[in-house]
């Protein structure tokens, strides 16, 4: 079993076994996905018997999720003209990069997220986007984007996904200071 699926009540838990000491469970922004990575060694009802004693958590952590996503849907406090500026500088730039990274995002979506500046959906393809972008200069909108279609390329943050980076956008790491300097 490198992947298998199996219920828990009505929550879907994705295992996956991967080169890792201990099981691991996640509950992943933003639909709440439960995913637990076991160890090679690690007998496949044990982690089923585990997993099944950490419903509740998962429950929690789902609806806090669910909770931190419906208070991200609320009005956004920018103007029509900087949301209509934002979604056009993000066509043309994917317009730009998708056929230079040989990715296509199947959807994209702005919206004002707390700890993120944008977030990536590998299995749909579909890439959500700070709404604060409209307020940074379109060479933080660009590397944003560039580093969100990455992940259609490499899932995780490793040296792959940095190789990539690498060679996309060089000037990357200066875009993410710029970025992040205070408001």
């Amino acid at each position: 079993m490198k992947q298998k699926e199996f219920m828990l009540g009505d929550i879907p838990v994705t295992m996956e076994r991967r080169k890792v000491k201990n099981l691991n469970l996640y509950v992943q922004p933003p639909e709440g996905r439960v995913l637990a990575t076991l160890p090679w060694h690690m007998r496949e009802d044990e982690a089923v018997r585990f997993i099944r004693s950490k419903e509740s958590w998962i429950r929690h952590a789902r609806e806090k999720i669910k909770e931190r996503e419906q208070s991200a849907e609320t009005p956004l406090p920018y103007t029509e003209e900087e949301i209509s500026a934002l979604k056009h500088t993000v066509l043309r730039l994917a317009e730009y990069w998708e056929p230079i990274m040989k990715v296509h995002c199947t959807g994209w979506q702005l919206r004002e997220m707390k700890t993120r500046w944008g977030s990536c959906t590998v299995e749909t393809g579909k890439i959500r986007l700070n709404a604060r972008l409209a307020r940074k200069p379109e060479t933080c909108v660009e590397y944003v984007l560039v580093h969100e279609l990455c992940h259609l390329l490499e899932p995780s943050h490793n040296a792959r996904f940095h190789r990539l980076m690498d060679g996309f956008l060089p000037d990357w790491q200066a875009r993410k200071l710029l970025l992040n300097q205070k408001e």
